[in-house]
């Protein structure tokens, strides 16, 4: 999945944002702070609770990008009309410009897609508030 050591740190830390999260086959999680990478298969299912203070939830950038377009939503804006520009560099590493109503997000120089998208989402979040 491509999840560096930072975004992970950073899923661990904000773990407590995600314990109303219902578990769902594929999810990424944490297992404690030595961050141990899992996957949520079938038959843990039942016992994988993003409630429990030992397990974290990570999104990946599927995730990421559907609560970006719930947080455009939520903004009062239509997230099928957003404009999204994703760019790498080696030099600058990841950038993010995400247009939506009358309002811009940006995200620049960033080591990870996921960190791009994190940064972003937490700019919306508080451009919200």
């Amino acid at each position: 999945m491509g999840f560096t050591i930072d975004y992970l740190k950073l899923c661990w830390i904000g773990r407590e944002l995600w314990t109303g999260k219902s578990t769902q086959e594929g999810d990424w999680y944490l297992v404690g702070d030595n961050l141990d990478l899992r996957i949520v298969g079938r038959a843990e299912l039942d016992a994988i609770s993003f409630a429990e203070s030992n397990i974290a939830y990570v999104p990946d950038t599927d995730d990421l990008l559907e609560i970006i377009d719930n947080q455009i939503e939520t903004s009062g804006s239509d997230p099928e009309k957003k404009s999204l520009g994703i760019e790498f560099s080696p030099d600058g590493g990841w950038s993010l410009r995400v247009e939506y109503g009358r309002a811009e997000t940006v995200s620049e120089r960033q080591p990870s897609i996921h960190m791009v998208l994190l940064m972003a989402l937490t700019q919306m979040v508080q451009h919200l508030t």
